[in-house]
C-alpha cells in the first residue's frame, strides 16, 4: 500500500567533521552493512549500484550477481499473481524522476530463485554524479503477514464459535417452546378427550346399574369414539416430534408419507438408504418445513425433493415453481432449521430457483466423512 509521497529534497550528507579522522564514505559503508534492514542504491538509470549484506541475503544474490543489473528487471518485474509488472508503474523507482519519498507497506520482490518475498519498503531520492538515483530500504514482512493471517483466522473462529453458541441457545429456547406447545396440546386435546371418556364410562356403569342397557351401550360407543379421536391426536402430535415411520423404515418412507398429504404434486428422489438417526431426523424436518412453506406461501403448482450423498455429505434439496422470495431470516421455522443443521456441522441455504421459485438446500456431513 502506497503511503503517499513526501516532499522532495536531497537527503543530508554526513558532515565532514562528524567523525574526526575518519573517511565519510567508509563510515557510510560501515553503517549500511551494519543495519538490520536491507538497503540498496540505484542510479539515475535504475541500475543497482550497491546492496548491503541484508539485501543480498534476503534476495538470494551474491554481490557480483546483483550490482550492475537493472533493478526492476532483477527483483520487481512480476506481480504476486504472475502478471508482468511494467516498469512504468513501479513506485520503487519513482523518486529518481519526481524527487519524492515513497513508502509502500506491502509489495513483493522476486528472489534470485524466482520465489517471491513480501516486503515493506521506502524509496528516497539521492544525488549522484550522473543525476538523481534512489536509496531503497526494505524488510521481509512474512512474519507480520503470518501474524495478521493468524489473527484473521482466530477472529473467524471466534465468530463461528459465537454464532454456534447463539444457535445452541436458540435451539434450547425452541425446545422449551416446543415442550410448552406439546403441554398445551395435550391439555387442550388428548387430556380433555380422556376426561370425556372417563365421564362416559362412568355414565355407562351407572346405566348398567340402573338396568338401562341401551343408555349404557350409547355411552360406551361415545367413549370408544373419543378414544379413537384421542389416539389420532396423539399420533399426529407424535409425528410432529419424531414420526415413527422415520425410525422404523427410514427417510425414503417418511418422505413418501409427507408427500402423500401434499395438496400439489411432488416429485421425490430419495434413496432407500439408512443414515444415522440425527442425520435422518434433520433431513426429514428440513423437507417437512420446506414443503409446509411451499403450501402456505409459494403459490406453487409443483414441488420436488432430491436427496443424495456427495463428497461425504448428505445433500437435501427442496424446490418449487412458486413466486419465490423466501428468506432464511423471515421465520422462526427456517431459523430453527438452520440452527439444527448447524448443530450437526452442516449448512442451510435458501436460493432462487434457476427457472423461478425457491430452492432450499441443506448439506449434512456424514459421520464417516467427519472422522476421516
Amino acid at each position: 500500500m502506497d503511503g503517499g509521497p513526501d516532499p522532495g529534497g536531497e537527503p543530508p550528507a554526513l558532515p565532514p567533521d562528524a567523525l574526526p579522522g575518519s573517511d565519510p564514505p567508509a563510515v557510510l559503508g560501515a553503517l549500511l552493512e551494519s543495519v538490520a534492514d536491507a538497503v540498496y542504491v540505484v542510479d539515475h538509470a535504475g541500475t543497482v549500484r550497491f546492496a548491503n549484506a541484508a539485501a543480498l541475503e534476503l534476495l538470494g544474490y551474491r554481490e557480483d550477481e546483483l550490482v550492475g543489473r537493472p533493478s526492476h528487471a532483477a527483483i520487481h518485474h512480476t506481480r504476486p499473481d504472475g502478471r508482468p509488472f511494467p516498469e512504468s508503474e513501479c513506485p520503487l523507482l519513482r523518486p529518481r524522476i519526481t524527487g519524492e519519498v515513497v513508502r509502500i507497506w506491502e509489495d513483493w520482490f522476486v528472489r534470485r530463485d524466482g520465489t517471491m518475498v513480501p516486503v515493506a519498503y521506502s524509496s528516497a531520492p539521492i544525488a549522484t554524479a550522473d543525476g538523481r538515483g534512489a536509496v531503497v530500504v526494505f524488510r521481509d514482512v512474512s512474519d507480520r503477514r503470518a501474524a495478521e493471517q493468524a489473527e484473521r483466522g482466530a477472529a473467524v473462529e471466534r465468530a463461528r464459535a459465537e454464532e454456534l453458541e447463539r444457535s445452541r441457545i436458540r435451539i434450547v429456547e425452541a425446545a422449551d417452546a416446543e415442550r410448552r406447545r406439546i403441554g398445551r396440546d395435550l391439555h387442550d386435546g388428548a387430556q380433555q378427550r380422556l376426561m370425556n371418556v372417563a365421564l362416559q364410562v362412568r355414565q355407562a356403569l351407572a346405566a348398567i346399574d340402573g338396568e338401562r342397557p341401551e343408555a349404557a351401550r350409547e355411552d360406551l360407543a361415545g367413549a370408544l369414539d373419543e378414544l379413537r379421536a384421542t389416539l389420532a391426536e396423539l399420533r399426529e402430535l407424535a409425528a410432529g416430534i419424531h414420526p415413527s415411520i422415520l425410525t422404523n423404515r427410514g427417510l425414503a418412507a417418511a418422505v413418501d408419507g409427507l408427500t402423500g398429504r401434499m395438496p400439489l404434486p411432488v416429485r421425490a428422489t430419495v434413496p432407500e438408504v439408512r443414515w444415522p438417526p440425527a442425520i435422518e431426523a434433520t433431513a426429514y424436518f428440513v423437507i417437512a418445513e420446506a414443503l409446509a412453506n411451499v403450501t402456505k406461501h409459494a403459490g406453487a403448482s409443483l414441488a420436488r425433493i432430491d436427496v443424495r450423498e456427495r463428497d461425504g455429505r448428505l445433500l437435501v434439496e427442496v424446490g418449487d415453481d412458486g413466486r419465490g422470495g423466501a428468506d432464511l431470516g423471515a421465520g422462526r421455522g427456517l431459523q430453527g432449521l438452520a440452527d439444527r443443521v448447524a448443530a450437526l456441522g452442516g449448512s442451510l441455504a435458501i436460493e432462487p430457483g434457476e427457472a423461478g421459485g425457491t430452492v432450499v438446500r441443506a448439506a449434512l456431513p456424514l459421520p464417516g466423512a467427519m472422522s476421516g
